[in-house]
């Protein structure tokens, strides 16, 4: 795993709102204790709220045919309400999950020997075909795919996957696993992996990835997180004139 500061990942989220927290404990200090427990009131109904997007990230070294090659993905799914409520299980996209879609999807490569550094990126085609989709404790914990669109590293990358002779294919599995699929020519077919022939040379990444899938906060909560910091905000200010005309 390494960090990319290009990307928003939920512990980015995390520390966004432990910054905001934060700030919200020093501007107490100035602020009435009334108007301070009403906005930490507010702040905490806002932190409870269930979330309808979710985020997951997988990020292994490709390994096997391609030991330079590092590869990371991520996606944004959107689960309908009606979906989470139900009990813990493996479901459809249908019934309480009809609405369940997937926003969007990214593929980033890199070079193992300098982790820090995407070469090339790539958006996938969201609308890939949802097979399956874990719920538990009322969240989005796995979500099982067919192959992603596969796409040429013609780019940066291309050195180390291939030389533009390789296609690859994100598929997501088992709730939280993930494998890259290589495929060649180009334009076969990822069941190739499957079914291979004398004429393809196909194959899956030899290390798969265990990802994190996490709820990310709605705007509606930063944008009452910022109400609540401008409210203490006014109520120094007003305490602060109030002393100096005093």
């Amino acid at each position: 795993m390494r960090n990319k500061a290009s990307r928003i990942h939920p512990a980015a989220t995390r520390l966004l709102t432990l910054g905001v927290i934060s700030m919200v404990a020093k501007s107490i200090r100035a602020a009435s204790f009334g108007a301070a427990v009403t906005v930490l009131g507010a702040l905490a109904c806002a932190g409870s709220a269930e979330a309808a997007v979710y985020q997951g990230s997988w990020d292994p070294g490709y390994g096997g045919i391609f030991p330079d090659l590092g590869w990371s993905a991520s996606a944004l799914f959107d689960v309908p309400t009606s979906c989470l409520t139900q009990g813990n299980g493996t479901y459809g996209v249908s019934g309480a999950c009809a609405g369940f879609s997937v926003l969007s999807a990214q593929l980033d490569f890199y070079n193992m020997a300098s982790t820090s550094t995407i070469l090339e990126s790539f958006n996938l085609n969201k609308s890939v075909t949802v097979t399956g989709v874990q719920i538990a404790e009322n969240q989005l914990v796995g979500v099982d795919t067919v192959n992603f669109a596969s796409v040429v590293p013609v780019g940066g990358s291309s050195s180390i996957a291939g030389g533009g002779a390789y296609a690859f294919s994100l598929i997501l599995y088992n709730g939280t696993l993930a494998q890259l699929n290589y495929l060649s020519p180009v334009n076969e077919s990822p069941g190739c992996v499957q079914y291979p022939s004398a004429r393809t040379d196909c194959g899956s990444s030899k290390n798969f990835a265990r990802g994190v899938i996490t709820a990310v906060p709605e705007p509606e909560t930063y944008a009452l997180m910022l109400a609540g910091l401008g409210a203490i905000g006014w109520v120094a200010r007003r305490r602060s004139q109030q002393n100096a005309t005093a």
